[in-house]
């Protein structure tokens, strides 16, 4: 029998791997440079705990089970609920917090390009800051972190839920129903601009109220007309989130009164990036100011971000900035794997290795077949070992890319090697 990995995960190959921790490595960097800490929470959690903050709907979705004591839990389907439990029974912690993450979460969902069940997200949660200026870190974050790995053709479409919830009670929507409505929202790109109407509609929005909505969403723009008070606070928050992004980041964004993020936690600002051509986004987030109180902690504001990595990479792969995986520096080639040339290919190996190359010893392959197979792995190096060599105390070095060939005494040869360029 031979077995299949289950439906919407995937392996990560050699390549592959190599490809996503360069991808990692430069968020992380950006991440750092910010002063954010990383964080890692466990694979599962309280199911109590996932289906109370994010939403009852959202159990559809998360992977839970029983333990043998009889304990409801499930896999974490984002990281902002973990990193909002841990906050709140961490008083000790100082304010702001700065944490980030990269780590794999799961959801139920039907996989399709870029996207799995079991997906990994870079993520920021920035915790203690009220004001604009810590939206608008995430934000000028979240652009810096992808310009670093070479996407900076972006597109960020923010917007503020206080300014929705203000358009959509004027359109029918009762308050109770709110939640409800966004998730509608939601799916717009997703499933279609009729999709929403018929579901605003079952919601007491009138069809000819839902197409103005959409319309007036879809214009975004700043001059929107707000008549609640949360309303004109969400639009003063707005404003002074972009004019910190433009005038002190150089970030420039767009809104768009069609992002509201699905997930019940959040609270105000919202935002969405994208890359043209690619189908849904890339990295979003928004504002949550509600959430620690609501695992038990105190009134604390909060504001995060993650980027889907697996989409991310497809973005890269298809732009063709992704970088050519190369696993090996040398590739040591004994003549013989018989006697003292085998052992002191080995030892070769060895020295190279504490020189901090990449190094593979090829075994008995004929040195013809072997120098292809280097040149196959892109090593830049082959260090031929023979009898002549042993005997003599010295290895022949060939450069594959010049096919340049020398001499290097074996008392020297890691010295020699701490030097070479690949």
């Amino acid at each position: 029998m031979v077995y299949r990995r289950p439906r919407g995960t995937r392996d990560w190959l050699p390549w592959e791997a190599y490809r996503k921790r360069w991808v990692e490595g430069r968020l992380r960097r950006v991440f750092e440079r910010y002063g954010y800490g990383e964080v890692i929470t466990p694979a599962f959690e309280s199911l109590e705990l996932l289906v109370a903050k994010a939403g009852e709907e959202v159990k559809e979705q998360i992977y839970w089970f029983k333990d043998k004591a009889g304990r409801d839990l499930g896999l974490r389907f984002e990281v902002t609920t973990p990193v909002a439990r841990i906050v709140s029974g961490r008083l000790d912690l100082p304010k702001p917090v700065r944490f980030y993450y990269i780590l794999p979460v799961w959801r139920y969902e039907e996989p399709q390009k870029g996207r799995y069940r079991e997906f990994w997200q870079a993520g920021v949660e920035l915790i203690g800051v009220e004001g604009a200026e810590g939206d608008s870190e995430v934000i000028a974050l979240t652009a810096r972190a992808l310009e670093e790995v070479g996407l900076r053709d972006i597109e960020i479409r923010v917007s503020d839920r206080r300014i929705v919830e203000d358009l959509l009670i004027r359109a029918g929507v009762e308050k109770g129903k709110i939640e409800e409505a966004f998730r509608v929202l939601d799916k717009l790109e997703k499933k279609g601009r009729d999709f929403v109407v018929e579901g605003l509609s079952r919601l007491g929005v009138g069809r000819r109220e839902a197409e103005k909505l959409l319309a007036v969403l879809g214009e975004g723009g700043l001059d929107v007309e707000v008549r609640s008070e949360e309303g004109r606070r969400g639009l003063k928050h707005l404003r002074d989130t972009l004019e910190i992004l433009e005038e002190s980041y150089g970030v420039k964004c767009s809104v768009d009164f069609s992002i509201v993020r699905g997930l019940g936690y959040y609270t105000g600002l919202v935002f969405e990036v994208k890359a043209p051509g690619a189908p849904g986004s890339i990295a979003g987030g928004g504002r949550y100011d509600n959430l620690i109180t609501l695992v038990g902690g105190q009134p604390t504001p909060a504001t995060g971000m993650a980027i889907g990595v697996e989409r991310l990479i497809s973005v890269l792969e298809d732009r063709g900035i992704l970088p050519e995986y190369r696993p090996v520096d040398v590739v040591v080639v004994p003549v013989s794997k018989e006697g003292e040339v085998f052992l002191s290919s080995i030892r070769v190996a060895e020295t190279l290795r504490r020189a901090g190359l990449r190094v593979v010893v090829d075994y008995g392959r004929g040195l013809r077949k072997a120098l292809e197979k280097a040149s196959s792995l892109k090593a830049c190096y082959a260090v031929i070992v023979g009898s002549r060599e042993v005997k003599e105390g010295f290895v022949t070095v060939k450069r594959l890319d010049r096919w340049e060939e020398s001499r290097v005494p074996l008392n020297v040869l890691e010295d020699e090697a701490r030097l070479w360029s690949c």
